[in-house]
């Protein structure tokens, strides 16, 4: 830095991109009296802001350390102010916005958009998703929109307020509460709590898991062999690829085993019971079950507790196929025995041992599958079938 005085001004001329503190000495001597002074000056450095627009296609803004201004315009933007606070503006399209500065400032106009933060961050109106990073215990909180709100790999805190949300914690101890709304809740970690006020609400579990109360519907995901239980409500419960224990216990329950060789208890109530794919056990309960198939190829099921005066089964006409129409089974496409006897018999059971078989052309040359079996001597008539 160089100090000059002209016409009783002091002037400071200092070097490009050089800041810090200089200590400056002014003397002076006039009609004999001498003068000094010293002060010091501090100079600041001074990071201007730049401003970058992007096209109309999908643009990747990136800004430096000052307080950035970035415009996207249309297309599926992604905007990162770096440091300084920032002026984030995706214009129309799906954006990404990443912030580092509780300052930052995101305005947007239209489109399905994501923020990505490191820090406790709240949706503004007209955002719908936020992504937290970084390895602190965070918090975030969403609008009155359809949120999908994922924590980092810490405790967090996330709250979805009155939308349809979506709450994944990640790893960590996390409390999700959805507010209001139809929610879905993304579960890995037997202490991870849900706080639910109102609406249909789904829990998206890799554990074993059994619903709270105010809890509707559980889907068990992954591969592992874990169970899933309901509560007093009616529940849906699907099971995953796995071999499951999936147990309704009171309310009228909906069952899906899934993939695997599956365990399904209604409990109490009027239950449908959907085995799935692989060889189950299938129990209704109590109450009028309803035990669907989808496929004549699915496994060889094993009802425990057919009751012929309450319970049905439920078959799918195109998986199925042969012959059959919505409805009640026709009384010629049931027999009992071991075998058709007729070119329209479908459904045969064996009285002996149980066995239900389907044999889609009856006497024809295609040989019959078994799907089933039930209690042997059961007085099984067509109208314990129907076709949907």
């Amino acid at each position: 830095m160089t100090a000059t005085i002209v016409n009783n001004q002091l002037i400071l001329d200092y070097l490009e991109n050089k800041f810090g503190t200089a200590q400056i000495t002014i003397r002076g001597t006039s009609k004999g009296l001498f003068v000094e002074d010293t002060f010091t000056i501090t100079v600041n450095q001074v990071t201007e802001g730049i401003l970058i627009t992007g096209t109309s296609g999908n643009d990747n803004l990136v800004g430096g350390d000052g307080n950035d201004t970035l415009q996207g315009l249309a297309g599926n933007d992604t905007l990162n102010g770096g440091l300084g606070s920032d002026s984030l503006e995706g214009g129309n399209g799906n954006d990404v916005y990443y912030v580092d500065n509780v300052n930052d400032v995101i305005i947007d106009s239209a489109g399905t958009d994501t923020v990505i933060a490191p820090f406790s961050y709240t949706l503004a109106a007209g955002l719908e998703n936020l992504t937290l990073t970084g390895n602190g215990n965070l918090n975030g909180t969403g609008n009155t929109l359809n949120n999908t709100i994922i924590g980092n790999n810490a405790n967090n805190y996330l709250l979805g307020d009155t939308g349809n949300d979506k709450l994944d914690g990640k790893a960590g101890v996390d409390t999700l509460d959805g507010g209001a709304g139809n929610d879905t809740y993304t579960i890995d970690n037997i202490n991870d709590v849900i706080i639910d006020s109102a609406g249909t609400d789904t829990v998206s579990a890799s554990i074993t898991y059994t619903l709270a109360n105010n809890l509707e519907n559980l889907t068990l995901t992954g591969s592992t062999a874990i169970n899933g239980t309901g509560n007093n409500g009616n529940n849906v419960i699907t099971g995953n690829s796995g071999a499951n224990l999936l147990s309704g216990l009171d309310g009228n329950d909906s069952l899906n085993g899934g993939n695997g060789n599956d365990t399904l208890l209604g409990g109490n109530g009027d239950d449908t019971l959907i085995g799935g794919t692989g060889n189950d056990s299938l129990t209704g309960g109590s109450g009028r079950d309803f035990f669907r198939y989808n496929s004549r190829t699915e496994g060889i099921d094993t009802i425990t507790d057919f009751n012929v005066l309450d319970d049905t089964i439920l078959v799918s006409r195109s998986g199925f196929s042969g012959g059959l129409t919505v409805g009640t089974l026709l009384n010629t496409q049931f027999t009992t025995g071991t075998s058709a006897t007729t070119s329209a018999h479908r459904f045969i059971y064996n009285a002996s041992n149980g066995q239900l078989w389907y044999d889609i052309d009856g006497t024809g040359t295609t040989a019959a599958s078994q799907i089933a079996t039930l209690s042997p001597t059961l007085a099984l008539t067509a109208s314990n079938f129907v076709v949907f």
